[in-house]
Protein backbone atom coordinates (compact mmCIF):
# COMPACT_ATOMS: atom_id res chain seq x y z
CA UNK A 1 0.00 0.00 0.00
CA UNK A 2 2.62 2.01 0.99
CA UNK A 3 4.38 1.80 -2.91
CA UNK A 4 0.92 2.97 -4.17
CA UNK A 5 0.08 5.60 -2.15
CA UNK A 6 3.67 6.91 -2.93
CA UNK A 7 3.03 6.57 -6.33
CA UNK A 8 -0.27 8.60 -6.71
CA UNK A 9 1.12 10.99 -4.39
CA UNK A 10 3.90 11.65 -7.16
CA UNK A 11 1.75 11.65 -9.83
CA UNK A 12 -0.58 13.85 -8.15
CA UNK A 13 2.46 16.13 -7.98
CA UNK A 14 3.36 16.21 -11.73
CA UNK A 15 -0.38 16.85 -12.74
CA UNK A 16 -0.53 19.79 -9.95
CA UNK A 17 2.95 21.05 -11.85
CA UNK A 18 1.57 20.76 -15.13
CA UNK A 19 -1.32 22.30 -14.22
CA UNK A 20 0.40 25.32 -12.58
CA UNK A 21 2.46 25.52 -16.14
CA UNK A 22 -0.88 26.15 -17.97
CA UNK A 23 -2.31 28.53 -15.15
CA UNK A 24 0.83 31.10 -15.47
CA UNK A 25 0.66 30.82 -19.13
CA UNK A 26 -3.19 31.61 -19.03
CA UNK A 27 -2.57 34.20 -16.81
CA UNK A 28 0.32 36.11 -18.57
CA UNK A 29 -2.22 36.74 -21.04
CA UNK A 30 -5.09 37.41 -19.06
CA UNK A 31 -6.00 41.54 -17.96
CA UNK A 32 -3.43 42.94 -15.22
CA UNK A 33 -6.05 44.56 -13.61
CA UNK A 34 -8.43 41.76 -12.27
CA UNK A 35 -8.27 39.78 -8.99
CA UNK A 36 -10.29 37.64 -7.47
CA UNK A 37 -13.43 36.01 -8.62
CA UNK A 38 -13.27 38.39 -11.41
CA UNK A 39 -9.97 37.13 -12.28
CA UNK A 40 -10.86 33.12 -11.96
CA UNK A 41 -14.47 34.66 -14.13
CA UNK A 42 -12.05 36.08 -16.95
CA UNK A 43 -9.64 32.67 -16.83
CA UNK A 44 -12.67 30.01 -17.22
CA UNK A 45 -13.11 31.54 -20.32
CA UNK A 46 -9.83 30.04 -21.60
CA UNK A 47 -9.86 26.66 -22.73
CA UNK A 48 -6.43 25.49 -21.97
CA UNK A 49 -6.97 26.89 -18.46
CA UNK A 50 -10.08 24.82 -18.19
CA UNK A 51 -7.53 21.92 -18.70
CA UNK A 52 -5.95 23.06 -15.97
CA UNK A 53 -8.58 22.65 -13.89
CA UNK A 54 -9.29 19.15 -15.01
CA UNK A 55 -5.33 18.16 -14.16
CA UNK A 56 -5.93 19.88 -10.70
CA UNK A 57 -9.21 17.75 -9.96
CA UNK A 58 -7.29 14.31 -11.23
CA UNK A 59 -4.36 15.57 -9.16
CA UNK A 60 -6.82 15.75 -5.82
CA UNK A 61 -8.33 12.15 -6.58
CA UNK A 62 -4.35 11.28 -6.67
CA UNK A 63 -3.81 13.12 -3.34
CA UNK A 64 -7.26 11.45 -1.61
CA UNK A 65 -6.34 7.91 -2.64
CA UNK A 66 -2.62 8.81 -1.82
CA UNK A 67 -3.68 9.91 2.05
CA UNK A 68 -5.70 7.01 2.14
CA UNK A 69 -2.68 4.47 1.76
CA UNK A 70 0.20 5.90 2.79
CA UNK A 71 1.11 8.46 6.44
CA UNK A 72 0.13 11.72 5.58
CA UNK A 73 3.83 12.66 5.49
CA UNK A 74 4.66 10.59 2.77
CA UNK A 75 1.92 11.91 0.48
CA UNK A 76 2.45 15.65 1.76
CA UNK A 77 5.87 15.85 0.93
CA UNK A 78 6.92 12.96 -2.39
CA UNK A 79 4.47 14.59 -4.53
CA UNK A 80 6.63 18.06 -3.98
CA UNK A 81 9.03 16.09 -6.50
CA UNK A 82 6.83 16.78 -9.28
CA UNK A 83 7.15 19.96 -8.59
CA UNK A 84 10.97 19.66 -10.46
CA UNK A 85 8.89 20.14 -13.90
CA UNK A 86 7.86 23.93 -13.35
CA UNK A 87 11.91 24.46 -13.86
CA UNK A 88 11.94 23.04 -16.58
CA UNK A 89 8.57 23.74 -18.10
CA UNK A 90 8.87 27.80 -16.97
CA UNK A 91 12.40 27.98 -18.46
CA UNK A 92 11.59 26.21 -22.05
CA UNK A 93 7.43 27.38 -22.27
CA UNK A 94 6.90 30.38 -19.77
CA UNK A 95 10.12 31.88 -20.66
CA UNK A 96 11.16 32.39 -17.50
CA UNK A 97 14.85 32.79 -15.82
CA UNK A 98 15.48 31.54 -12.56
CA UNK A 99 18.67 32.57 -10.28
CA UNK A 100 20.97 30.30 -8.88
CA UNK A 101 19.60 30.58 -5.39
CA UNK A 102 16.42 30.19 -6.89
CA UNK A 103 17.16 26.60 -8.54
CA UNK A 104 18.75 25.97 -5.09
CA UNK A 105 15.98 26.72 -3.26
CA UNK A 106 13.29 25.08 -5.43
CA UNK A 107 15.65 21.50 -5.52
CA UNK A 108 15.88 21.80 -1.59
CA UNK A 109 12.08 22.42 -0.97
CA UNK A 110 11.82 19.13 -3.10
CA UNK A 111 14.51 17.16 -1.10
CA UNK A 112 13.48 18.12 2.00
CA UNK A 113 9.89 16.42 1.21
CA UNK A 114 11.85 13.33 0.22
CA UNK A 115 13.68 13.27 3.46
CA UNK A 116 10.72 13.54 5.77
CA UNK A 117 9.14 10.94 3.72
CA UNK A 118 12.05 8.97 4.53
CA UNK A 119 11.92 9.37 8.09
CA UNK A 120 8.18 8.01 8.83
CA UNK A 121 8.31 5.42 6.07
CA UNK A 122 7.63 2.88 8.73
CA UNK A 123 4.58 4.18 10.46
CA UNK A 124 1.19 3.21 10.12
CA UNK A 125 -1.76 5.06 7.86
CA UNK A 126 -4.27 6.21 10.49
CA UNK A 127 -8.05 7.05 9.91
CA UNK A 128 -9.56 9.16 12.61
CA UNK A 129 -12.20 10.43 11.23
CA UNK A 130 -12.75 13.91 12.42
CA UNK A 131 -15.82 15.98 14.18
CA UNK A 132 -17.82 18.29 12.36
CA UNK A 133 -16.51 20.44 15.16
CA UNK A 134 -13.11 19.92 14.78
CA UNK A 135 -13.27 20.05 10.81
CA UNK A 136 -14.52 23.88 11.34
CA UNK A 137 -12.30 24.75 13.90
CA UNK A 138 -9.08 23.78 11.40
CA UNK A 139 -10.70 25.75 8.32
CA UNK A 140 -11.37 28.66 10.38
CA UNK A 141 -7.65 28.83 11.60
CA UNK A 142 -6.18 28.16 8.22
CA UNK A 143 -8.57 30.73 6.41
CA UNK A 144 -7.50 33.39 9.09
CA UNK A 145 -4.11 32.56 8.54
CA UNK A 146 -4.50 32.85 4.83
CA UNK A 147 -6.33 36.25 5.12
CA UNK A 148 -3.51 37.72 7.48
CA UNK A 149 -0.43 36.92 5.05
CA UNK A 150 -2.57 37.67 1.81
CA UNK A 151 -3.36 41.03 3.63
CA UNK A 152 0.98 41.66 4.33
CA UNK A 153 1.51 40.37 0.73
CA UNK A 154 -1.49 42.93 -0.98
CA UNK A 155 0.27 45.73 1.54
CA UNK A 156 3.92 44.74 0.22
CA UNK A 157 2.57 45.03 -3.47
CA UNK A 158 0.62 48.27 -2.06
CA UNK A 159 3.62 49.59 -0.85
CA UNK A 160 5.73 49.45 -3.49
CA UNK A 161 3.68 50.54 -6.03
CA UNK A 162 3.34 53.74 -4.14
CA UNK A 163 6.84 54.10 -3.68
CA UNK A 164 7.96 53.66 -7.12
CA UNK A 165 4.97 55.66 -8.73
CA UNK A 166 6.28 56.65 -12.16
CA UNK A 167 9.72 54.14 -11.95
CA UNK A 168 8.14 50.96 -12.23
CA UNK A 169 7.53 48.61 -9.11
CA UNK A 170 11.08 46.63 -7.87
CA UNK A 171 11.13 43.62 -9.09
CA UNK A 172 12.68 41.94 -6.02
CA UNK A 173 9.69 43.72 -3.69
CA UNK A 174 7.39 42.49 -6.04
CA UNK A 175 8.48 38.83 -6.29
CA UNK A 176 8.71 38.54 -2.16
CA UNK A 177 4.99 39.80 -2.47
CA UNK A 178 4.19 37.15 -5.30
CA UNK A 179 5.75 34.53 -2.78
CA UNK A 180 4.20 35.60 0.24
CA UNK A 181 1.14 35.50 -1.74
CA UNK A 182 1.87 31.58 -2.23
CA UNK A 183 2.38 31.23 1.90
CA UNK A 184 -1.14 32.03 1.71
CA UNK A 185 -1.89 29.42 -0.67
CA UNK A 186 0.33 27.10 0.93
CA UNK A 187 -1.98 27.43 4.31
CA UNK A 188 -4.90 27.04 2.34
CA UNK A 189 -3.87 24.11 0.72
CA UNK A 190 -2.58 22.61 4.17
CA UNK A 191 -6.51 23.32 5.21
CA UNK A 192 -7.47 21.54 1.90
CA UNK A 193 -5.51 18.80 2.14
CA UNK A 194 -6.75 17.59 5.89
CA UNK A 195 -9.77 17.62 4.53
CA UNK A 196 -8.93 15.90 1.49
CA UNK A 197 -7.49 13.03 4.07
CA UNK A 198 -11.04 13.13 5.23
CA UNK A 199 -12.81 12.07 2.04
CA UNK A 200 -10.42 9.56 1.24
CA UNK A 201 -10.81 7.91 4.60
CA UNK A 202 -13.99 7.98 4.94
CA UNK A 203 -14.14 6.27 1.53
CA UNK A 204 -11.47 3.40 2.93
CA UNK A 205 -13.62 2.57 5.74
CA UNK A 206 -17.16 2.92 4.21
CA UNK A 207 -16.70 2.52 0.90
CA UNK A 208 -19.50 3.72 -1.50
CA UNK A 209 -21.78 4.12 1.52
CA UNK A 210 -19.37 7.10 2.31
CA UNK A 211 -20.93 9.08 -0.52
CA UNK A 212 -23.41 10.66 2.48
CA UNK A 213 -20.99 11.12 5.11
CA UNK A 214 -18.94 13.21 2.65
CA UNK A 215 -21.39 15.55 1.18
CA UNK A 216 -22.38 16.00 5.13
CA UNK A 217 -19.15 16.70 6.60
CA UNK A 218 -18.19 20.03 7.72
CA UNK A 219 -14.75 20.09 5.81
CA UNK A 220 -15.92 19.13 2.25
CA UNK A 221 -18.00 22.11 1.87
CA UNK A 222 -14.92 24.53 3.86
CA UNK A 223 -12.54 22.71 1.12
CA UNK A 224 -14.75 23.42 -1.80
CA UNK A 225 -14.35 27.60 -0.67
CA UNK A 226 -10.92 27.25 0.62
CA UNK A 227 -10.09 25.90 -2.84
CA UNK A 228 -11.38 28.66 -5.09
CA UNK A 229 -10.20 31.17 -3.28
CA UNK A 230 -6.84 29.59 -2.59
CA UNK A 231 -6.90 29.04 -6.78
CA UNK A 232 -7.66 33.43 -6.94
CA UNK A 233 -4.72 34.04 -5.02
CA UNK A 234 -2.42 31.81 -6.73
CA UNK A 235 -3.62 33.02 -10.30
CA UNK A 236 -2.58 36.37 -8.62
CA UNK A 237 1.34 35.25 -6.99
CA UNK A 238 1.93 33.82 -10.59
CA UNK A 239 1.84 37.46 -11.78
CA UNK A 240 4.26 38.34 -9.31
CA UNK A 241 6.90 35.72 -9.36
CA UNK A 242 8.05 32.31 -11.73
CA UNK A 243 5.40 29.06 -11.32
CA UNK A 244 8.01 27.10 -10.00
CA UNK A 245 9.41 29.34 -6.90
CA UNK A 246 5.05 30.41 -6.05
CA UNK A 247 4.48 26.44 -6.25
CA UNK A 248 7.51 25.34 -4.11
CA UNK A 249 6.83 27.87 -1.53
CA UNK A 250 3.81 26.87 -1.71
CA UNK A 251 3.69 22.93 -1.43
CA UNK A 252 6.22 23.80 1.20
CA UNK A 253 3.69 25.60 3.81
CA UNK A 254 1.24 23.08 2.68
CA UNK A 255 3.55 20.17 3.44
CA UNK A 256 4.35 20.98 7.02
CA UNK A 257 1.06 21.72 7.68
CA UNK A 258 -0.29 18.65 6.72
CA UNK A 259 2.85 16.94 8.70
CA UNK A 260 1.83 18.94 11.72
CA UNK A 261 -1.82 17.81 11.40
CA UNK A 262 -0.72 14.01 11.01
CA UNK A 263 0.40 14.52 14.62
CA UNK A 264 -1.83 16.87 16.08
CA UNK A 265 -5.43 15.71 14.82
CA UNK A 266 -4.72 11.97 14.38
CA UNK A 267 -2.34 10.48 16.50
CA UNK A 268 0.62 9.12 14.08
CA UNK A 269 3.32 8.76 16.71
CA UNK A 270 7.06 10.67 16.49
CA UNK A 271 9.63 8.55 14.90
CA UNK A 272 12.31 7.97 17.05
CA UNK A 273 16.34 7.56 17.09
CA UNK A 274 17.56 8.30 13.55
CA UNK A 275 14.20 8.76 11.82
CA UNK A 276 13.51 11.54 14.43
CA UNK A 277 16.85 13.33 12.84
CA UNK A 278 16.11 12.79 9.49
CA UNK A 279 12.38 13.83 10.15
CA UNK A 280 13.94 17.31 11.47
CA UNK A 281 16.47 17.20 9.22
CA UNK A 282 13.82 17.42 6.17
CA UNK A 283 12.11 20.16 7.79
CA UNK A 284 14.76 22.11 8.06
CA UNK A 285 15.81 21.78 4.41
CA UNK A 286 12.29 22.40 3.09
CA UNK A 287 12.47 25.41 5.39
CA UNK A 288 15.75 26.60 4.23
CA UNK A 289 14.34 25.98 0.62
CA UNK A 290 11.42 28.46 0.93
CA UNK A 291 13.35 30.59 2.84
CA UNK A 292 16.16 30.77 0.13
CA UNK A 293 13.78 31.47 -2.62
CA UNK A 294 12.17 34.10 -0.65
CA UNK A 295 15.64 35.88 -0.26
CA UNK A 296 16.96 35.23 -3.60
CA UNK A 297 16.93 38.40 -6.02
CA UNK A 298 14.62 38.01 -9.11
CA UNK A 299 16.81 37.45 -12.53
CA UNK A 300 17.18 40.53 -14.89
CA UNK A 301 14.33 41.60 -17.31
CA UNK A 302 15.45 41.92 -20.57
CA UNK A 303 15.28 45.53 -20.17
CA UNK A 304 17.58 45.39 -17.24
CA UNK A 305 19.96 43.36 -19.32
CA UNK A 306 19.92 46.02 -21.78
CA UNK A 307 20.69 48.18 -19.43
CA UNK A 308 23.63 47.06 -18.07
CA UNK A 309 24.96 45.71 -21.44
CA UNK A 310 23.67 42.22 -21.32
CA UNK A 311 25.63 41.86 -17.74
CA UNK A 312 24.18 39.69 -15.18
CA UNK A 313 24.46 42.76 -12.02
CA UNK A 314 25.23 40.70 -8.81
CA UNK A 315 23.44 37.61 -9.22
CA UNK A 316 24.04 34.57 -11.56
CA UNK A 317 20.77 33.74 -13.80
CA UNK A 318 20.83 30.36 -15.39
Amino acid sequence: MLVIGSLLALISGMFNAAAAAIEKREGMHTATGKTGLRLLAALARRPAWLFAMVLSALAWVGEAASLALAPVPVTATIRNAGRGLLVVGGARWLKERFTLPELVGVILASAGGIITAISVVNSEVPRKLLSNLTQFVVGAACMLAAAIVAGFSRWLGRGDALSNAGAGARPGREKVAGLTMGVAVGILFAGTGIFTKEVGDRFAVYGLAAIKSVLLSTGTWLMVVMAIWAQSLLQQAFRHANAASVSAVSASVASLGLIGAGFALYGESLPSGGNAALLVAGIMVSLGGAALLIAARPAPTTDERAATGGETPDFRAV
